[in-house]
């Protein structure tokens, strides 16, 4: 739009993404907290950063390399060169503390597992790092193994406050073009605008609310704290046009189903709206996005995360819905686990106040039925995570369950969930069943480099075919859907999957359509958007 002095009424432009950015990275789950956010800046992004300044041509021919996708190399030109070498010296000036604190945290986990044996770990006390000190628990494990427990609560605190390192990015540009989120920075460019902006802030409500709700031209300006010579530039992120919105409420007599893409599903009846893993697109730049974020309700009931991997707990989406949002349902998590950050502490440090937190098999009464949270196998490499779970969910005499990245490592789980809810009718799968391996998300967690024998063993992996109809056998569904595959061309940048019908996880899934059409079971893979009545 054109600059004007005059305050007007704006709605932010369809074509406008918004980008939480710590120290100029993507934000996901992990750079929320302090600890892990620490690490990432330590033993990830600044490696990757000085991996590329001393050799610029590796990373610019493996960025151009299709199955290279999402791999350790920058997604960036040469010519970005001087303004990498000034990110990293940026970074280490500014951060230095939170870069300390990582190398002592893997330091002394280094140490602990050389000098425990099983005696008293008493002594070892005297030998924590100062910037430690109240921070860390050493313990055993029943197996003998020693170990670290995080004080997490105690880490966000002012002198670990990460929230300085946090930014806004407004960014016109396709989803597909998005550089991938754990190996590039987003750089200040033509099309994106970087803001100094922590995420707990109300101003961005104010930002997020414009998608929909006409808003004051000088109030965005105010409560954004834009500079007068920024005034022109910021402006241009913007449209006085409405955007065309889908019938967002439902008020019909059923159970309106929509699929959003990938994990993310709204279940509504005239009463009450939950929101599954939000993982939505802002625009119908591509043909499959038939629904996009403007079709949300102005007013969800429930939000419902199954884990906090960065397709499921996604701070950019979750921002912008934050307005929106009443209640966050989250799993518990393992306390002190580095590698099971608390989601709790993540959402409020996000903004968000009204989150429960859901042991296995809790329950939530809603109007119209209730939420109860399912365990949920695999998807995490081994390691002792437990913020995970699965829905099933009773809504006007019908039940779902959603069971997203699950892996039936043993049917007999979903035998005794049968056993204590009853049949389902309708089962959301996924089968993302050739997965990363550890190190690809939590490799800078690790003391000590996994061998690679074991670190191709430990997978990101969902159900296969065989698992997932185990699945099918046991809940007695009698309707299919298989999701979560990443496919959206709008979540490469958060996936990192291109797949071909040579894939191991469209073969898989192919033949469990195709076993359960012949066993009466109406299947299908759900790919862009939808919307299902029951």
């Amino acid at each position: 739009m054109n600059d004007t002095n005059e305050d007007v009424p704006l709605f932010l432009s369809n074509a406008t993404k918004i980008e939480p950015l710590s120290c100029g990275w993507y934000t996901w789950g992990h750079l929320v907290p302090p600890l892990q956010h620490a690490i990432n800046i330590a033993l990830r992004q600044l490696p990757l950063l000085r991996s590329f300044v001393a050799n610029p041509s590796v990373h610019e021919a493996a960025a151009s390399d299709p199955s290279l996708l999402g791999g350790p190399f920058l997604e960036t030109a040469r010519a970005d060169l001087p303004r990498i070498a000034e990110l990293v010296a940026q970074t280490v000036d500014a951060h230095g503390t939170l870069i300390q604190l990582a190398e002592s945290l893997m330091a002394l986990s280094r140490q602990l597992q050389e000098s425990a044996s099983g005696f008293s770990l008493e002594g070892l006390y005297e030998s924590i790092p100062p910037e430690l000190a109240g921070l860390v628990e050493l313990t055993y494990d029943l197996g003998n193994q020693p170990g670290i427990r995080i004080n997490e609560e105690l880490s966000y605190c002012a002198e670990l406050d990460n929230t300085k390192t946090q930014q806004l990015a407004l960014f016109r540009g396709r989803d597909r073009d998005r550089a991938f989120f754990l190996n590039t920075p987003r750089l200040e460019s033509p099309e994106r605008m970087i803001l100094p902006l922590p995420f707990a802030d109300k101003g961005l409500d104010v930002l997020a609310r414009s998608r929909t709700q006409p808003t004051s031209s000088a109030l965005l300006l105010d409560v954004l704290r834009i500079r007068d010579s920024e005034r022109e530039r910021f402006l241009q992120y913007f449209s006085t046009t409405p955007p065309p919105r889908k019938q967002p409420e439902y008020s019909g007599d059923g159970v309106r189903v929509r699929y959003f893409g990938h994990a993310c599903v709204l279940v509504q009846t005239a009463k009450v709206s939950v929101l599954i893993d939000p993982m939505v697109v802002v625009d119908h730049e591509e043909a499959e996005a038939t629904l996009t974020m403007n079709d949300l309700p102005d007013s969800i009931d429930y939000v419902f995360l199954t884990h906090n991997h960065q397709d499921h707990l996604c701070p950019e989406v979750l921002l912008q819905l934050r307005p929106r949002i009443k209640q966050i349902l989250i799993p518990r998590t393992n306390p002190g686990n580095l590698a099971d950050p608390s989601m709790k502490l993540t959402l409020r440090a996000l903004g968000f106040d009204d989150v429960t937190v859901m042991d296995p098999l809790d329950r939530v009464a809603i109007a119209d039925g209730e939420i109860t949270s399912l365990p949920f196998y695999g998807e995490h490499a081994d390691l002792s995570i437990y913020g995970k779970h699965g829905m099933h969910l009773r809504i006007a005499g019908r039940t779902f369950a959603f069971l997203a990245d699950s892996n039936c490592l043993d049917r007999a789980l979903y035998r005794r969930l049968s056993e204590r809810l009853g049949k389902i009718d309708t089962l959301f799968i996924g089968m993302e069943c050739d997965g990363a391996p550890l190190t690809w998300l939590y490799g800078p967690y690790l003391p000590r480099p996994a061998k690679r024998k074991h670190d191709q063993s430990r997978t990101l992996s969902g159900s296969d075919s065989e698992r997932a109809w185990a699945v099918l056998e046991e809940t007695g569904c009698t309707r299919l859907f298989v999701y979560a595959m990443g496919q959206e061309p709008w979540l490469q940048h958060l996936c990192g999957l291109r797949y071909t019908e040579q894939s191991k996880q469209i073969v898989e899934s192919n033949r469990l359509i195709e076993r359960s059409r012949e066993a009466g079971i109406a299947a299908e893979r759900l790919y862009g958007c939808r919307e299902l009545v029951f």
